[in-house]
């Protein structure tokens, strides 16, 4: 069975992949990309109609006069006038959008003399160029009207702008038929525009009927984050659909016996780091450490119990967790003292638990099994259990090991709640003891395309009892198989004996890279050795700070929005299916058109 983030990265990932392909290079490589496929396909197409000298320079000619220059005058135009301040289509995109056009028309064209040579009954360049209109101008409409924010005329005449000005210079140049040319921009204009009103008109009724907006302006406010990282209008539009949420806080803090000062900090908290990349709670963990690291003090922000019905919505929402955690660290309790480190297993399930002060800690993994998010009731319900026992409960979600993403079985959430059961029963009675706490920060030497977030290593070394005990939490989605045990195998060459390996499970790094997951989890995409390395040095670095600390606990909850898992699924089913909708209406429509332009053409010749 599939996690529920399946529908994410297995569905509407490859659709995700194919926006990204909009975010096209720097300007002066698309024009140069522009001139090539003009001057270069013409040429091809000139000389596959007729090999002679003669004909690449009327090629050369025409990909320069009609396809090129066109181009560069209608997209300047568009851009400065049409479109002026559409947070999509600028400048470049503009001459993007041209570039594909001229890509498909090329294309037709040299397929137009391959034939042309071959049989002898098309008259070329004059059909070819014409039948591409019935392609090229249901390509620009679509992805014109659908995407632009500017009122329906401008995006009408920007759709036809830069083919009008390449056909008239055709015309002119190359001294191709004028009425022809009016009957085939007729019904390409037609075929191009009748179909897709009424289509988006359907997907507008559609959506509003099942997500209760407009789905164009979701999907417009989409693509300017995704290819803008503008996240305004889409977290605009999640604040509409949000649902109140609790969000629950833990904060563990140490500090020096010896100056007072605060040393390191872990908060523990349930709401989900997600959807992806900088939208809603994607960057909470690394907001949450760039606040509180100030004058030395180390934060650790590892994954607690949820799914991503606990995504935030906006970053107002995030602003509201931050202002929580400020007031709960006024509020500590204070309690001298805590527990070593034990580890717990039943079946897959291993727990680690951990008294400080008035505070339990339990850290849960399955560890080199799959794991996905923890089911959110399996934690509400252990930290109820939990609370009979310690005034303060702490439940990670380690996240540290994932091949495929899927659900938990029911037998391993019965391993997860037996093994955590016993940790609380045992920890009860746990004796406190003096603690010396070491903390230190690592930079991770990669970035989110390589699974690294910008929150890199967070790593607690703890000593109880003579005890040595590592946390350590990674600024990443998950981890690859097998690297929590290698990086706990070299903690223990330093005299580490205990501890666990966790990731704040940040979605930063979701949707930069067309990987399987939609991300690499930490270890996937960069040696394993290197992080080990980097994990190791960080450890280390902690264990030569030790020193006797106090221990403060304090917890709490704040109201927010979240997306619910109802909202959350709605959402992405209504992208998923109207991306496949949009999928079969493209080519049927070019398959339609395209027979259309051939009888026309052929009835005309």
């Amino acid at each position: 069975m599939h996690h529920r983030s399946f529908l994410f990265t297995g569905k509407m990932l490859p659709y995700y992949k194919l926006v990204r392909t909009l975010a096209f290079p720097s300007m002066l490589r698309v024009i140069a990309l522009l001139l090539s496929v003009d001057l270069i396909g013409s040429v091809m197409a000139f000389v596959f109609a007729s090999p002679t000298l003669e004909a690449a320079g009327r090629g050369l000619v025409f990909g320069f006069l009609v396809l090129f220059m066109p181009a560069i005058l209608a997209d300047a135009v568009s851009a400065a006038l049409l479109l002026k301040d559409d947070p999509l289509f600028y400048l470049r995109r503009c001459l993007a959008l041209s570039l594909f056009s001229c890509v498909m028309w090329t294309l037709i064209l040299g397929l137009g003399g391959i034939i042309g040579s071959a049989v002898r009954i098309v008259d070329f360049p004059q059909q070819p160029f014409y039948l591409a209109l019935f392609t090229v101008l249901p390509l620009r409409s679509l992805a014109v009207l659908s995407m632009s924010s500017k009122k329906m005329a401008n995006k009408i005449i920007f759709s036809f702008l830069q083919p009008l000005a390449s056909c008239f210079a055709a015309t002119l140049l190359f001294n191709l038929d004028a009425t022809l040319l009016a009957t085939t921009l007729s019904a390409a204009t037609a075929l191009s525009l009748v179909p897709l009103v009424l289509l988006l008109r359907s997907v507008e009724l559609k959506g509003r009927e099942l997500i209760k907006a407009s789905p164009l302006r979701i999907f417009k406010a989409f693509l300017v984050d995704w290819l803008n990282r503008k996240n305004e209008m889409f977290e605009k539009f999640l604040e509409e659909i949000g649902a109140k949420s609790e969000v629950e806080l833990t904060l563990i803090q140490f500090n020096s016996k010896k100056t007072g000062e605060p040393k390191g900090l872990l908060v523990i908290s349930d709401f989900h780091p997600g959807p992806f990349l900088n939208v809603g709670s994607s960057p909470l963990p690394h907001l949450i450490q760039t606040s509180l690291e100030e004058d030395g003090l180390i934060a650790a922000v590892p994954h607690g119990v949820s799914g991503h019905e606990l995504n935030l919505v906006s970053q107002a929402q995030n602003a509201r967790v931050l202002s929580a955690i400020k007031s709960l660290m006024q509020e500590y309790d204070v309690r001298e003292g805590g527990s070593p480190f034990k580890r717990f297993e039943a079946g897959s399930a291993k727990v680690g638990a951990q008294v400080f002060g008035k505070c339990l800690l339990l850290t849960l993994t399955q560890s080199p099994k799959d794991m996905e998010d923890i089911p959110f009731h399996l934690g509400k319900e252990l930290e109820n259990v939990a609370k009979k026992r310690f005034k303060h409960v702490a439940i990670v979600d380690s996240h540290n090991c994932i091949a495929e993403a899927r659900m938990f079985t029911e037998e391993e959430i019965a391993d997860l709640k037996l093994a955590a059961s016993e940790a609380i029963e045992s920890s009860r009675g746990s004796g406190l003891m003096n603690l010396e706490v070491g903390a230190s920060r690592g930079i991770l030497d990669f970035g989110p395309e390589q699974g690294g977030g910008p929150g890199g290593i967070s790593a607690f070394v703890i000593r109880a009892s003579g005890q040595l005990t590592a946390y350590v939490t990674i600024d990443a989605n998950n981890m690859a198989l097998g690297l929590r045990e290698k990086i706990l195998h070299s903690l223990e060459e330093i005299g580490v004996g205990g501890g666990e390996i966790m990731t704040t499970d940040t979605h930063m790094v979701n949707g930069l890279v067309p990987a399987r997951l939609g991300y690499y989890p930490l270890g996937e995409a960069v040696d394993q050795d290197i992080i080990v390395k980097l994990v190791r040095d960080a450890v280390e670095r902690a264990k030569e700070s030790l020193e006797e600390v106090s221990v403060l606990s304090s917890s709490g909850s704040v109201e927010v929005k979240s997306l619910g898992s109802e909202s959350l699924e709605r959402l992405m089913s209504f992208l998923y299916g109207v991306a496949k909708l949009v999928a079969k209406y493209m080519l049927v429509l070019f398959l339609t058109s395209n027979i259309i332009g051939l009888a026309l053409l052929s009835w005309s010749g």
